[in-house]
């Protein structure tokens, strides 16, 4: 599973003389793991650095109404300058990777899917100077990663 979240174009051929199965089997493990919704996307990550600046933004409600949370959802989701929300415990409700060409398109962004939300209490923003990390492997256990190929 670690080769193929490195690299998901290897030909079937190539990961089976690396996990020492064979190729009809690294296939059908493949089908499967696409079939149950672990290999949840086979896509192309492209470097946002060169494409816009990426911020990421805390958001707070008033309150915890779920009608204002969903209503929030709903909207991230439509917004292609979102790239990721997760819903979070603690203090702050939401975090947000927003993806604007410049500052002030994304101060035209936060006008309109922000400061204009009544239910939102306040947000606070952070601009990413440098990813020092950006991984979409997540570490598998050496159960897992027997189980899955």
């Amino acid at each position: 599973m670690g080769i193929v979240q490195s690299n998901n174009r290897l030909a079937n051929r190539e990961i089976a003389q690396q996990v020492n199965l064979s190729e009809t089997a690294v296939r059908r493990r493949l089908e499967r793991l696409r079939k149950t919704g672990v290999i949840a996307a086979d896509v192309a990550i492209l470097d946002r650095n060169q494409i816009a600046e990426t911020l990421i933004v805390s958001v707070i409600f008033r309150d915890d109404q779920v009608g204002h949370y969903n209503a929030f959802r709903q909207r991230m989701l439509e917004d292609a300058q979102v790239s990721q929300v997760y819903s979070i415990a603690g203090e702050v409700d939401f975090i947000l990777h927003v993806h604007a060409e410049n500052l002030s398109g994304y101060e035209a962004w936060a006008e309109t899917q922000l400061l204009s939300d009544p239910a939102i209490q306040r947000f606070e923003t952070s601009v990413v100077f440098t990813t020092v990390k950006f991984d979409t492997a997540l570490a598998l256990n050496e159960r897992d990663e027997h189980q899955a190929m």
